[in-house]
């Protein structure tokens, strides 16, 4: 019995020194640092950004100078608004030694400038296309004013013959050239109201034509009868 107790005892007192020296091995260990993050380089985010608000505003300037109206360049001006805001919101945060914050104001900014030349070349393009426009524009007025003269003189040389013993087929051909120059120039006015110019420009070339094949009835007709074409 005094042998059992003898070696639980000494078995204990091994199982205690064993744990002992554990906890001290495990203290004396090394222990693992976390390493912290390397600094952000906010300069490589920086000068990017202050270069494209550079150039967006230089970009803008010039577009404004060229007739680009303030409408169309509106978009820019506010992305431009917006990259000049944040590289600002940049310096600020680095002066603070906010890195982080910084390089993420920095590469937004970035994103938001880098839209502004194709905003720019947009306002250009719809620039030339309202320029364009205008020209058709004052040309299909002036059309409208030459076909309407022709209608009305083709519209009295049609009366003229209406009353006399032309042929029939002469006066029909006249009469239904007349109506449709008529409509082709009722239908110009409400294209070129509806800001379509080149459409009207093309229903004039049509009314034009017709126009005149209402004319040359007439005179036909006219001359049928042996008396003096008055279409003119």
């Amino acid at each position: 019995m005094l042998t059992i107790r003898l070696r639980r005892r000494y078995l204990w007192s091994a199982v205690s020194v064993c744990l002992m020296a554990g906890m001290l091995l495990w203290g004396c260990a090394p222990k693992q640092t976390v390493q912290p993050p390397p600094p952000v380089d906010v300069s490589k985010r920086w000068a990017p950004l202050e270069e494209c608000v550079a150039r967006s505003q230089r970009a803008v300037t010039m577009a404004a100078e060229t007739g680009v109206s303030a409408g169309a360049l509106a978009p820019a001006n506010s992305s431009l608004a917006d990259a000049q805001d944040a590289l600002d919101e940049v310096k600020r945060l680095s002066q603070q030694n906010r890195l982080q914050e910084a390089a993420e104001h920095a590469t937004k900014g970035l994103e938001e400038c880098e839209k502004i030349d194709a905003m720019v070349a947009k306002a250009h393009q719809d620039t030339v296309e309202r320029k364009a426009r205008a020209q058709l524009a004052t040309e299909a007025e002036a059309r409208i004013a030459q076909t309407a003269a022709c209608v009305d003189r083709a519209r009295q040389a049609v009366r003229n013959i209406s009353t006399t013993r032309s042929k029939s087929a002469d006066v029909a051909a006249a009469k239904g050239a007349l109506d449709r120059a008529e409509v082709g120039l009722k239908q110009a006015r409400e294209l070129l109201t509806q800001n379509d110019p080149k459409g009207a420009l093309g229903r004039l070339d049509t009314a034009q034509a017709d126009c005149q094949t209402a004319q040359a009835a007439s005179e036909k007709a006219a001359a049928s009868t042996g008396k003096p074409r008055r279409s003119r």
